[in-house]
């Protein structure tokens, strides 16, 4: 059985079908959540549960380059920034050019970004993002999500 290796993993940020990949990715993660009530009665010999909302939050963290593609935090930066747009956020666990594509994505607003200056280590970005939609899986041969 093969396993997935997170090196061919990428970040994009699909802001008015203009793709920005998040440079320098580190790492990402992704959390789905579906919350559940309890509507068990007092003579029921097994618990019942009523479905309730859906969740999903996804963070990114980069290394922070001299060049290169800046995305702006706010609009004070100029435009509109990471933090004032509700965009597509598409998290690649594999990704090879032209030949295959595995990924979660969607519509997600970033919720904050937070950068971190080590004596001792590389600088560093952290992004936040809440989901404001269905998440969806993509698995394909050709085709990235969007297209």
């Amino acid at each position: 059985m093969a396993f997935m290796s997170g090196k061919n993993g990428k970040i994009i940020w699909d802001a008015d079908d203009t793709d920005v990949g998040l440079s320098y990715a580190q790492s990402w993660s992704c959390t789905y959540s579906h919350e559940v009530a309890e509507i068990t009665s007092m003579q029921d010999t097994w618990r019942t549960y009523y479905t309730g909302s859906q969740d999903w939050t996804a963070t990114a963290e980069c290394l922070l380059v001299t060049t290169g593609t800046e995305i702006p935090i706010g609009s004070a930066d100029g435009g509109l920034g990471m933090a004032d747009d509700e965009c597509m956020l598409e998290l690649y666990f594999h990704h090879e050019v032209g030949t295959k594509f595995r990924a979660v994505y969607g519509n997600a607003i970033c919720t904050g970004v937070s950068i971190s200056d080590p004596v001792d280590g590389i600088v560093t970005v952290n992004y936040t993002f809440q989901g404001i939609d269905h998440l969806k899986w993509y698995s394909s041969n050709t085709v990235e999500p969007g297209e």
